[in-house]
């Protein structure tokens, strides 16, 4: 069975691919036909949480993987770099888009969302752990 037919694939990887997809066509509506939407910082929002999730997914995915414990091993860090790489080509596509611009201050809301998700994660790694230890004993 390849990993594309296997059960992790779709439980782990599946998820990220679908949402880089997700980001990628909503980089890909021309500014025109972006409605104003009247909620304050509604942009900050938007990349906040679109980064967010995409950390999540990635770093559930590196982290569930069993092929290198390297890679396990550091997900937090690989899935945050991963973030920052895919969030830094995407404002690279949206210079390409008609009405959309590449802002260094939207990537920098990615990697910062990215940031938290990720600290959040290594805490909770972290308790998960020192409990599991504790259980053990």
């Amino acid at each position: 069975m390849s990993l594309k037919e296997s059960p992790e694939f779709v439980k782990f990887y599946l998820p990220v691919l679908a949402w880089m997809v997700f980001i990628f066509v909503l980089s890909s509506v021309p500014g025109s036909a972006l409605q104003p939407i009247e909620f304050p910082d509604a942009h900050v929002i938007a990349h906040s949480l679109l980064y967010a999730v995409l950390y999540y997914l990635g770093y559930r995915a590196l982290s569930h993987q069993e092929y290198s414990n390297f890679v396990s091993k550091y997900s937090p860090i690989l899935a945050f770099v991963f973030v920052a790489l895919y969030g830094a080509s995407d404002e690279y596509h949206q210079s390409f888009t008609p009405g959309r611009s590449e802002e260094l201050k939207d990537w920098l809301f990615d990697v910062s969302s990215a940031l938290v998700i990720m600290l959040a994660v290594v805490i909770a790694d972290r308790i998960r752990d020192s409990r599991r230890r504790l259980g053990s004993n």
